[in-house]
């Protein structure tokens, strides 16, 4: 039923903002914005002098940030915020869209936290940091659940070819309960380094691949073998498998070592340090990983 009514104050919305007013600004020139939600399509205009309404583009660091807000001003129930972040290599990372909504208690929707890339894809892409224009085209799901697949979900289409505000080359970092963190290391001579640390010690990014750490908060500073068996100072290396909807696991054998860790209280620490490992796939012996050059910190 909420789906349902949401999805009427939607359609009801796309008619009113079909037309020209006084508070929607013409296109720029060779610009093109536009969205569509659960099948209804939007112009969207650009954000520009303190509009409530409309889209604009940021770039930071190696991130685009595409925030997009929509609806009647006079009817607060259809009113919604849309915000994607993609990187500048042309991958989807993370997506969120909230209704402000009082009757339907303000729903929001993200994305499938895992491989979510996978779940919602840039078909096409292109930066021109020259001009500071960007082209994206992607189609996806967001969900109520953002590890349920199978909960209440909106589909979003975003096709757009516009300007974008550039903030710089800094980008802010990872952290864990405010905290900073980082996981960054090489997958068989490729770099890999982590964006989420959805859980603590759990690191992953757009793709499929999920790094864990784990350290007994009694153990000494210092380097350790590992094996899978291994109970406590281990590296652990897994690929979500969008068949089953879960991880599996390689089997990974190397050396992971800390030199130093920062009490946060409450027996919680930031480990530091670094690790290095083969990772060979159970069920497939030619699936071999070379991991090397980790580093790490991160908090348990």
């Amino acid at each position: 039923m909420k789906y349902r009514l949401l999805s009427l104050i939607l359609s009801i919305l796309a008619v009113g903002c079909s037309s020209n007013d006084d508070n929607t600004s013409p296109s720029t020139p060779n610009s093109n914005f536009k969205l569509v939600v659960d099948g209804i399509a939007y112009d969207v205009p650009p954000k520009n002098n303190g509009q409530d309404l409309g889209g604009i583009i940021h770039k930071e660091g190696d991130k685009i940030f595409v925030y997009i807000t929509q609806g009647d001003l006079n009817n607060t129930d259809s009113k919604f915020d849309l915000n994607l972040v993609i990187s500048s290599g042309g991958k989807f990372l993370s997506g969120n869209m909230r209704f402000f909504s009082s009757n339907f208690f303000n729903p929001t929707y993200d994305n499938f936290i895992h491989f979510p890339s996978n779940y919602f894809q840039v078909t096409s892409f292109s930066l021109d940091e020259v001009n500071r224009k960007v082209l994206i085209k992607c189609v996806g799901k967001l969900y109520e659940n953002k590890q349920s697949l199978t909960s209440d979900s909106r589909d979003i289409e975003i096709d757009l070819n516009t300007d974008y505000i550039d903030d710089g080359n800094a980008s802010d970092p990872l952290t864990y309960n405010g905290i900073e963190q980082y996981c960054r290391a090489n997958f068989n001579s490729v770099p890999w380094f982590a964006r989420f640390e959805h859980t603590a010690s759990s690191f992953t990014n757009e793709d499929a691949y999920k790094i864990e750490t784990h350290f007994a908060n009694t153990q000494a500073t210092g380097s350790y073998n590992f094996t899978p068996s291994s109970t406590d100072n281990y590296v652990r290396l897994s690929k979500f498998n969008p068949l089953t909807a879960s991880y599996d696991y390689y089997e990974a054998t190397g050396q992971v070592a800390y030199t130093y860790r920062e009490f946060h209280g409450a027996n919680r620490y930031s480990f530091i340090g670094t690790f290095s490992f083969v990772a060979v796939n159970p069920n497939n012996s030619s699936d071999v990983i070379q991991v090397t050059n980790g580093e790490f910190r991160s908090y348990q």
